[in-house]
């Protein structure tokens, strides 16, 4: 079982919990206990010469989804719903299915410019991912006007005291926190026959501490490490180093996956899932494969993750399926075994697709 041990300095926390208490609660993102809902807008002007997304059209879709999942008549008190002023709010994105296929820009976009009209300054919106050149090859600037762009580092950005413990060893290469930091026992110097062996992993700084409150942003795409990079995989694999010993075969993330989104590190901070579905990527992620994606020219959004995944999951696998390719449903376990725990829903039977947005003729999701 995965456990989390932070440090707290008390005094911080000590004045911080007075101060929150005095302020009004904010709810935070729950799977509802019958039935879920997943909110959709499509609208085939959200795309123009291919893959290239129209920012006004994009900015609609959005607002709708977003306001739909949270029953507000205004993307302003939508926004204030989820968040307060004081919050740094992160925006976790996935940039490696790249430019096409991946989260586009003019989505996250049009996030924070809600976020703004909320009350969230552009300097307290930071949108994040694990790899720098992947973030580049997506489409951000490391400077941009609405937001902050950050990368996890691999000798700074994981926090030493927010450390995630499993029972499975993972080998640790470059890019992993204590790589080069040979100070394991003698039982994981035997079994490595000199690789460097690890069953801790650490959180990234930006998630531990640097946001008060997460929009998990993932993009609709399939992986072959875990099935399906949605909701679930954005917020755990995405953001802990060491990670590869997670999504070993047979079990390809389960039920490890649910474990680390189950824990209120993560949990706690998601308020909204947003999935960027303007394109479908169903085969070859969660890297760039130009071949297996398609136009959708849709905008996701849900307070149960869960759903949202189980949603994508069978949209792809019927893209899959009229591709002759095996359905990913199998390698995706860990997001029945979500539902399991109570993150949310993941039947088709209990969960609703409630259109909120866009033109017709475009966005069935069955």
């Amino acid at each position: 079982m995965i456990r989390l041990l932070v440090l707290l300095f008390c005094a911080a926390v000590a004045v911080d919990a007075v101060a929150q208490s005095e302020e009004p609660e904010v709810n935070v993102a729950r799977a509802v206990a019958a039935r879920s809902k997943v909110f959709f807008a499509s609208d085939s002007r959200s795309l123009a010469d291919g893959f290239t997304p129209i920012p006004a059209v994009v900015r609609s879709m959005v607002d709708a989804a977003v306001m739909g999942a949270t029953g507000k008549s205004t993307i302003k008190a939508a926004w204030e719903s989820l968040v307060r002023p004081g919050d740094v709010v992160g925006i976790k994105i996935a940039a490696a299915p790249g430019a096409m296929s991946g989260t586009h820009p003019a989505v996250v976009r049009a996030v924070a410019r809600g976020l703004q009209e909320a009350g969230i300054p552009s300097g307290h919106i930071i949108v994040w991912d694990r790899n720098r050149d992947e973030l580049a090859a997506a489409g951000y600037a490391e400077r941009d006007p609405d937001f902050r762009v950050q990368w996890i580092d691999p000798s700074s950005g994981y926090d030493r005291q927010a450390v995630l413990t499993a029972p499975v060893l993972g080998r640790l290469i470059w890019g992993d926190s204590k790589f080069g930091d040979r100070k394991g026992t003698r039982l994981e110097d035997l079994l490595s026959s000199g690789a460097q062996l690890s069953s801790t992993s650490y959180y990234a700084t930006v998630l531990s501490r640097k946001v008060t409150k997460v929009i998990n942003l993932p993009s609709m795409c399939d992986s072959y490490l875990s099935g399906l990079n949605g909701a679930l995989a954005n917020m755990t694999l995405w953001n802990v180093d060491n990670w590869r010993r997670f999504i070993q075969e047979p079990n390809f993330g389960n039920p490890y996956l649910a474990e680390i989104y189950g824990d209120p590190m993560v949990r706690d901070k998601v308020v909204l899932t947003i999935m960027d579905a303007l394109a479908v990527q169903f085969a070859g992620g969660p890297f760039p494969n130009p071949n297996f994606t398609r136009q959708y020219f849709t905008i996701l959004a849900s307070r149960d993750p869960v759903a949202i995944d189980a949603t994508a999951m069978r949209l792809i696998d019927q893209y899959r399926l009229a591709n002759k390719l095996p359905p990913i449903a199998p390698v995706a376990g860990h997001i029945e075994t979500a539902a399991g725990m109570g993150l949310g829903n993941a039947s088709a039977n209990v969960i609703d697709e409630v259109r909120v947005g866009g033109n017709a003729g475009t966005g069935v999701l069955q």
